[in-house]
C-alpha cells in the first residue's frame, strides 16, 4: 500500500510543497533565532510576501513568537519541529538510502540527516544531529576521542549543555594541531565536547606535522605521553572526513608531496591517512596521534561527514575494518549512491529503492 504522503503527492501535491516550506521555515528560525522576516525570506530564497503569510499562519498555531528581533521558536514549535523532521526524512527517502548505503559500506549504522536547504544551514543540523547522538549514546565512563576540523568545530558548537554530569568520561583530543584557527584544532574542540557533556578533558599540546625527529622527542614529554597513553584507551572515537588535496592544503604540504597526492589519485582523507578512490592508502603524512591500526580496537568509532562535494572522500575513507557509524546528509548520501550506480560498485543497489 502506498504511504499517506506519496497519495498526498498526487492527489494535493501543492499541499506537500507547502509542508516543506514551512518546515524549512520551522528548521531556520530554529537554528537562527530570532530571525526577522527579510532576512529569512533571503534564507530561504523566497518571496517576503509569501514567507509572511506563512509566518503569521505559524505563529496563529502557538509554533513561533514575534520578539523586537524577529521570530522565536516556542516550545509547541520546536516539539512539532522534531516530530516532523522524522516525517520528513521518510518522505525524502532517507531511510532508503539509509539501507543502501549500509550494505554496501558494511558498517553497523548508518544515519541521514536530511538535507535541504542551504549548506550552512545542513551544516549546522549535521552538527546538531551528532550532538545529540552523542549524548545518548556516550557513557558516565570512559574515554572519548575526537579529531578537529570544520564539521567537528560545528558539533562542539552547537552540543547541547547542561544534561547530565559525566565526571567518570574523559574527552581527548585525536591528533595533534594543524596550526590553524583555533576553533577548528582537535584540543578546542575536545574541551568543547567535553563542557558540553559534562565530561573532564585532558589537551595534547603537540603540533601534528614536524620532523620525525622532532615527533620522536616531544612525544617523550610527560604531559604529552600521558594523553598517548590515553589515545590507545580509546574506547569512543568521533572522526571527520576530509577531501585529499584540501587537506593536503591545510596541512600546508610542499609542493613535491601534493604533486604526489595528486598523481596517485587520492580522494579523501582521515587522521593523515589519504585514500584513494578504492579505499586503499596512497600516503601518509608523519604524525603524533591516533592512526589508523588503532581504529581496530576502539570499541565504538563514528565518522562524521556532509555536503555532496564530500561523497567520493566519503566512500573512499569508510571500511566496516575501521568504522562502525557514519553520520551524513542527504544530499552527500545521493551523491554517494549516484557515484556508486555510476561506477558499477554495487550492482543491485537500485533493488534497494
Amino acid at each position: 500500500m502506498a504511504r499517506w504522503w506519496e497519495l498526498q503527492e498526487i492527489i494535493v501535491p501543492d499541499l506537500q510543497e507547502q509542508m516543506f516550506r514551512r518546515y524549512d521555515i520551522l528548521r531556520t528560525v530554529y537554528h537562527f533565532q530570532p530571525l526577522g522576516r527579510r532576512l529569512l525570506a533571503r534564507r530561504l530564497d523566497c518571496p517576503e510576501r509569501e514567507v509572511r503569510g506563512d509566518l503569521e499562519f505559524l505563529g496563529s498555531q502557538g509554533l513561533l513568537a514575534n520578539t523586537g528581533s524577529g521570530a522565536v521558536l516556542t516550545c509547541e514549535g520546536e516539539e512539532l519541529l522534531h516530530n516532523l523532521g522524522k516525517i520528513i526524512a521518510r518522505m525524502e527517502g532517507a531511510r532508503s538510502q539509509e539501507k543502501i548505503l549500509k550494505r554496501y559500506l558494511g558498517l553497523e549504522e548508518i544515519i541521514i540527516v536530511p538535507g535541504r536547504g542551504d549548506r550552512v544551514l545542513r551544516g549546522e543540523e549535521l552538527a546538531r544531529r551528532v550532538g545529540n547522538y552523542l549524548h545518548k549514546e556516550i557513557g558516565d565512563r570512559g574515554i572519548l576521542a575526537v579529531t578537529g576540523g570544520t564539521t567537528l568545530a560545528g558539533v562542539a558548537r552547537t552540543m547541547p549543555r547542561g544534561r547530565k554530569k559525566r565526571p567518570g568520561l574523559t574527552v581527548i583530543p585525536g591528533r595533534g594541531g594543524l596550526g590553524e584557527s583555533m576553533e577548528l584544532e582537535a584540543n578546542t574542540i575536545a574541551a568543547e565536547i567535553a563542557s558540553a557533556l559534562g565530561a573532564r578533558y585532558q589537551l595534547l599540546y603537540l603540533p601534528e606535522s614536524s620532523s620525525p625527529r622532532t615527533l620522536a622527542a616531544l612525544q617523550e614529554e610527560p604531559a604529552v605521553a600521558e594523553v598517548l597513553g590515553l589515545l590507545k584507551r580509546a574506547d569512543v572515537l568521533l572522526h571527520g572526513i576530509g577531501e585529499a588535496r584540501a587537506m593536503a592544503r591545510r596541512r600546508k604540504l610542499p609542493p613535491e608531496e601534493m604533486e604526489v597526492i595528486r598523481r596517485r589519485k587520492a580522494v579523501g582523507e582521515a587522521f593523515g591517512y589519504y585514500f584513494n578512490s578504492h579505499g586503499r592508502v596512497v600516503y601518509i603524512t608523519p604524525s603524533v596521534g591516533m592512526k589508523l591500526e588503532d581504529l581496530q580496537r576502539i570499541e565504538k568509532v563514528i565518522a562524521v561527514a556532509g555536503g555532496p562535494e564530500k561523497a567520493e572522500a566519503i566512500i573512499s575513507a569508510v571500511n566496516p575494518r575501521y568504522q562502525d557509524v557514519l553520520i551524513t546528509d542527504s544530499d552527500a548520501a545521493a551523491a554517494m549512491i549516484k557515484k556508486i550506480e555510476e561506477e558499477g560498485m554495487f550492482d543491485d543497489v537500485k533493488d534497494w529503492y
